[in-house]
């Protein structure tokens, strides 16, 4: 099983890595690595998690079988089986007993090892420090080089801490200590993903919540594993949002991820522990996201959805203003997340949820129990924010929509503990979608508001589109109503199941 840290380093600041003082008087070993990457011509192992590669090291050939990637923030585990070669040619045969198994269920789900091919290559000179952290023994790799395929190529600076054996938060305690002079990034794609991706066998898109196995776990534990679970969905969406701001999902997806790991920090609470250190700061950075969402929203959604109704059309001048101003502040939000604070941020949460998750069961609460406990509490909160809902003004609903957020998003999160939660989590989609376009509305004429300082004929453009909003906001009076009494009768399985009423 192959544990490893994998970070982004710019090539400028390579050479400060090597002049680190925890590497000061250990020698490196540097060689040059050229893999060559396997799969058939559909991609088979591609789409079942699996990678082949054959390695040339020096003098020595190498062939690798990885598969089933866990990662949590910037940390992976796969199993993986290596074995030598006599020349540059992959040899299947080779591989041990447990790894011809999995070979062989794979070949029964459609792989057909006779035809895998090069795809594409790495080409890159490795430096490897070899280090002792307390009782674990590590290896610290830079690797500088290329990634080609197709006539294709992408540079290659990365860091990579594996650990060779004892314990695996000795990984997060040394990129933290690199991270005080080094400005690491977060890179949570394999070589092998970004390689697919270059050649064009994979198209990378934005990352959604990927069910959680609870299984086993008593509360304690069950809380950690669904947090990494809210971290490793925020994570992978980084490089995305950083590489293609355009494409607003990736920012939308690594929000979700963020607010489920807020969601766990909140709900720490009924564990009998405080929130964890780490939520203040992670709330910091996801108010700083909140900006480049409002403006997407903005040009994405409201303005699509209304503007056809203005006569004549909204000028050139206006709809390049807001385009300016949504840019701007994606730039703003990728510095937030391209900061090595963020970086410090999230291996600071990581080893957190990995003490936590490998703790034995010893809280005496089961899970089923907590997740019961913590959907009641939010779902009272729902109950008390919609009281009068027909009387409830702007700030009333704008209240209860956030209430319905968090009811919702623990409601996903907590899906794995409960059958027959389907029916409810729609209905809280619903309501949480019919407030939302009332409070997209108010949020516009905020935004419309600023951009009317900028010049008279966006202040003309934006005063009619700010008209429009008013007058749809007026008419739009039940916003949510019928959601809301859809919602009340809707069957609670946490509350059957635990026998406790409203």
């Amino acid at each position: 099983m192959e544990i490893e840290l994998k970070l982004s380093l710019p090539p400028a600041a390579a050479a400060r890595l090597a002049r680190h003082p925890l590497l000061k008087g250990v020698k490196p070993d540097t060689r040059r690595l050229r893999s060559v990457y396997l799969d058939t011509l559909g991609g088979d192992l591609l789409h079942r998690g699996a990678a082949l590669r054959v390695r040339q090291a020096g003098r020595q050939w190498l062939q690798t079988l990885k598969v089933a990637t866990e990662s949590v923030g910037a940390l992976s585990r796969r199993p993986e089986w290596e074995v030598p070669l006599t020349r540059g040619h992959h040899d299947l045969a080779l591989f041990p007993a447990d790894a011809q198994a999995l070979m062989k269920r794979l070949a029964r789900d459609g792989v057909d090892w006779a035809t895998v091919a090069p795809a594409f290559v790495t080409d890159f000179r490795r430096k490897a420090w070899h280090l002792r952290q307390g009782e674990s023994d590590l290896e610290l790799a830079l690797d500088m080089g290329e990634i080609q395929a197709g006539g294709r190529v992408e540079p290659l600076c990365e860091v990579e801490i594996e650990l060779k054996s004892g314990d695996g938060l000795a990984l997060f305690d040394l990129a933290l200590a690199l991270l005080e002079t080094l400005p690491l990034g977060l890179e949570p794609r394999s070589k092998a993903a970004r390689g697919y991706a270059l050649a064009g066998a994979s198209q990378p898109a934005p990352v959604r919540a990927a069910p959680v196995s609870l299984a086993g776990l008593d509360a304690v534990q069950a809380w950690a594993r669904l947090g990494e679970g809210g971290l490793a969905q925020g994570v992978a969406n980084v490089p995305g949002f950083l590489a293609c701001p355009q494409d607003i999902e990736y920012l939308h997806q690594l929000r979700v991820g963020l607010r489920r790991l807020h969601g766990m920090a909140d709900l720490a609470l009924h564990l009998g522990r405080p929130a964890p250190a780490w939520d203040e700061p992670l709330k910091t950075c996801m108010t700083a996201l909140n900006a480049a969402r409002d403006w997407d929203v903005l040009l994405h959604e409201t303005l699509p959805r209304v503007a056809g109704a203005l006569t004549p059309p909204l000028g050139r001048a206006f709809l390049g203003r807001l385009e300016k101003e949504a840019a701007q502040a994606r730039q703003d939000a990728q510095a937030v997340i391209a900061a090595p604070a963020f970086t410090r941020l999230v291996l600071e949460i990581g080893r957190d949820l990995q003490v936590t998750s490998a703790s034995e069961p010893s809280s005496g609460l089961d899970t089923a129990t907590w997740a019961a406990d913590c959907l009641q509490a939010r779902w009272v909160k729902v109950l008390k924010r919609g009281k009068g809902f027909a009387r409830l003004d702007a700030l009333g609903r704008h209240k209860l929509r956030i209430a319905v957020k968090r009811m919702r998003y623990t409601a996903d999160t907590l899906s794995p503990v409960f059958r027959g939660g389907k029916g409810f989590g729609n209905a809280l989609a619903h309501l949480q979608d019919s407030l939302g376009a009332g409070q997209d509305a108010v949020v516009a004429l905020h935004l419309l508001s600023r951009l009317a300082s900028r010049s008279e004929a966006v202040a003309f453009d934006a005063g009619r589109l700010s008209g429009l909003l008013a007058a749809d906001i007026q008419k739009g009076g039940d916003h949510g109503a019928r959601a809301w009494r859809a919602l009340l009768k809707t069957r609670r399985c946490w509350a059957l199941k635990a026998g406790k009423g409203d």
